[in-house]
């Protein structure tokens, strides 16, 4: 399947997860190029541009094929977008992210206990009787309902759009 490259969302989180030089560079790639040509196009050094196709080469976004000059003995890379690895490569990312904020929310549910130097979780809390170790102040209950809200939102969203794709 081919991903849009012109849906904002997935733009977003593939410059989340990478950069927004990466992402300039996956569109540029909707045909194959050499990374001479990409350099030209995007006005920027060729090294630059080789690091960035060798970092998305390296998540399987993109490949190329070797030619041989043979006048002049030199190799050329025809870089292609692989765009059938992108939409997997968004999918394992945000499952990661997913991975995450489930244990955030795990963490927030069990109990979140602050002081007025820091935050800790239930078992830091009892731990020290429920006394601070570095302000020796109570540790307080915290209402993190507002948090727990935002991550079950978080969560929400990124379930609805990897149901969608």
């Amino acid at each position: 399947m081919e991903i849009n490259m012109d849906n904002g969302l997935i733009v977003n989180i593939l410059v989340e997860s990478m950069s927004e030089d990466h992402v300039t560079i996956i569109k540029k790639l909707s045909k194959p190029k050499r990374d001479e040509e990409l350099a030209a196009e995007l006005n920027v050094k060729e090294t630059i541009v080789r690091t960035l196709l060798n970092d998305l080469h390296a998540r399987s976004l993109v490949e190329y094929e070797r030619i041989k000059d043979k006048r002049t003995g030199w190799y050329t890379y025809l870089w292609k977008k692989r765009s059938d690895k992108i939409e997997e490569y968004i999918s394992n990312y945000l499952h990661g992210k997913l991975d995450d904020l489930y244990r955030k929310l795990d963490e927030e549910k069990n109990g979140t206990f602050r002081c007025s130097c820091s935050r800790v979780s239930l078992e830091k809390a009892m731990d020290t009787n429920f006394i601070c170790p570095e302000c020796n102040e109570p540790y307080v209950n915290l209402d993190n309902s507002d948090e727990i809200s935002k991550i079950e939102t978080e969560i929400a969203r990124i379930n609805n759009f990897l149901k969608s794709i």
